[in-house]
């Protein structure tokens, strides 16, 4: 076989051969081109000559195939439509429409924003692959460093920890978000402000009151996070407890939500949790706010600036259209 004849083929060839077969005819083919139709002809009997077989039984009226041009036609047709839907393939994955997220979470998260976020997000990129990898804030900086996950949601005190004892220059103008990025190397933007809630137990007296006074329960069993991979809630609670004159005794620290509801409703003591909690109907567990101004627990969205990923960057543009 000669491939010298052939391996200049344009697509527009095959382009031209399936419009005249469709058409039946090279005048309506031409219109449908909006070709000259001695152009069209011509370009016809050039592509007959390069493959070395008529496509077309010009005897017949309306045109026919030859049994050679349907068989190659047919396959012209395939390769047309292959072609476009790689085209499509490459444009949708180009403009985030398509390929995958992984996205790092905790309950705080989960229990707010996620799945107003979530849904929007499919709702825009139905073909978007979404990973959701339940971690730990520090864990989910661990994978933003090491690119494993493409964004990670925590509160902005852990923020801070992670940025206590950075020896850089004075930023305290700064927001800590801000510290953090520029620490950190990465972008941040919050998500969502809340205070802390008293978490009582279900037989607890203070239950009877639609807000209590941290001042009331002083000296009184208390379940709280602890205070070295969950330092910054911790400091913040310290703090607040400390200006309400509240002096807790610490019988048991946990670091996941569940198990401090559990100790809660075991009776072990009362706690303080971000706001967020109260999604969480726990049986035992009474949810109750605080009547001292409390410390705003921020969420925070937080991802790697030089992530190339088209999925994440409409990922973020989706959060911001919630969070105007």
């Amino acid at each position: 076989m000669d491939f010298n004849r052939w391996d200049d083929l344009e697509f527009r060839h095959l382009k031209y051969a399936i419009a005249v077969k469709a058409h039946q005819g090279f005048i309506q083919a031409a219109i449908a081109l909006d070709l000259d139709q001695g152009f069209l002809s011509r370009q016809i009997q050039r592509l007959e000559t390069r493959l070395g077989f008529k496509l077309f039984d010009r005897s017949m009226r309306p045109l026919g195939l030859t049994e050679a041009g349907g068989h190659f036609l047919g396959k012209a047709e395939q390769i047309l439509a292959q072609t476009q839907r790689a085209v499509t393939l490459g444009q949708e994955t180009q403009a985030g429409q398509r390929g995958s997220l992984n996205i790092g979470i905790n309950t705080s998260i989960a229990n707010s924003q996620l799945p107003a976020i979530v849904q929007a997000f499919c709702h825009q990129f139905p073909l978007v692959n979404l990973t959701l990898h339940e971690l730990a804030s520090y864990d989910q900086i661990r994978q933003l460093n090491s690119n494993q996950i493409d964004v990670g949601f925590f509160h902005q005190h852990n923020l801070s920890a992670l940025s206590a004892g950075d020896s850089g220059p004075d930023t305290r103008s700064e927001s800590v978000p801000e510290r953090f990025a520029n620490r950190q190397g990465f972008e941040v933007t919050s998500i969502l402000s809340e205070p802390l809630v008293l978490v009582l137990p279900a037989q607890h007296p203070a239950t009877h009151h639609p807000s209590v006074s941290l001042a009331q329960l002083n000296g009184e069993s208390f379940v709280l996070p602890p205070s070295t991979k969950l330092s910054g809630l911790r400091g913040q609670i310290d703090e607040l407890l400390s200006r309400t004159n509240c002096t807790p005794v610490i019988v048991q620290e946990a670091a996941w939500i569940t198990t401090v509801l559990s100790l809660v409703a075991g009776n072990v003591g009362v706690s303080l949790l971000p706001a967020n909690v109260t999604q969480l109907q726990r049986q035992g567990v009474v949810y109750r706010p605080i009547q001292e101004a409390s410390p705003r627990l921020e969420i925070v969205a937080v991802w790697q600036p030089s992530n190339p990923s088209a999925p994440l960057k409409n990922f973020l543009a989706v959060i911001k259209s919630l969070n105007p």
